[in-house]
């Protein structure tokens, strides 16, 4: 039977890359930006539905719930899966202490926050048109402003890790930095903490994130925004100061908990 275990994390920390390394192993997969949570969320909020309260067969709704997660994977041919969404979010943890499954493990990935918003601002001026060039008037302070707004996806991610470092339950924390620079060390580590076999990834060769040949389709988005470099592991360099003014970098600064 496989394992389902929970990444969690912040984009442009090293997510894309760490699905690429432990997709070579043909007994993990790494998900994309995974729709699991949301589905359950959804099939959760049918027990406000008037027909449900009206009738409320509340064991057989559970029963379709606890399934959605084997259901979705049961074609998946590996042993270990990370759904990579966020489950540190309260409902969400709700949830996975019902019908997780498995035993609950997380898996979390944190980068420096002036980091992650520089590195979106810079993909995003060089990689046009793009999701944050639409959302914005193009300036590169309202593009800073829009990914720190309260109701973001990157405060999303970021009350998720919070919430999986609070919850009790395992979690394996991946510092970007140390996925760059350290990445055999780093995946040794993961192997014992998920309690499988080891297994002999070549870091110099990597294929673009793919499950069995399905990829991300990032025209929706914008273009090149889930590339990894296939030849090696290296610190993408550009200039903070460039992208973010003092109070975006006071900001950030406030949010790194670690």
């Amino acid at each position: 039977m496989k394992k389902i275990y929970y990444l969690v994390g912040l984009p442009r920390a090293g997510n894309t890359l760490f699905g690429s390394i432990l997709n070579q192993n043909p007994r993990v997969r790494v998900t994309a930006n995974s729709i699991v949570s949301e589905i359950m969320w959804l099939t959760e909020c049918l027990k406000k539905n008037e027909a449900y309260q009206n009738f409320p067969d509340e064991k057989s709704l559970d029963n379709v719930i606890k399934n959605i997660i084997p259901n979705y994977y049961k074609d998946w041919d590996c042993d270990i899966i990370l759904d990579r969404s966020s489950w540190g979010l309260q409902d969400n943890l709700e949830m996975l202490k019902k019908y997780a499954p498995n035993e609950i493990k997380f898996v979390v990935l944190y980068r420096d926050i002036q980091e992650v918003v520089a590195s979106f601002i810079h993909w995003s001026e060089n990689n046009k048109p793009n999701f944050l060039d639409d959302a914005t008037d193009g300036t590169i302070e309202s593009k800073a402003n829009h990914m720190l707004r309260e109701d973001s996806e990157l405060w999303r991610d970021y009350w998720s890790i919070i919430g999986a470092k609070n919850s009790g339950f395992p979690c394996f924390f991946i510092e970007y930095k140390d996925l760059i620079t350290s990445t055999s060390d780093v995946i040794t580590s993961l192997y014992q903490f998920l309690e499988i076999d080891s297994y002999n990834h070549n870091y110099n060769s990597l294929n673009l994130f793919n499950i069995d040949g399905l990829k991300y389709d990032d025209s929706v988005v914008g273009s090149n925004l889930h590339t990894v470099r296939t030849n090696s592991i290296n610190f993408n360099k550009y200039d903070i100061d460039k992208y973010l003014t003092d109070n975006i970098k006071n900001l950030c600064n406030t949010l790194n908990f670690w």
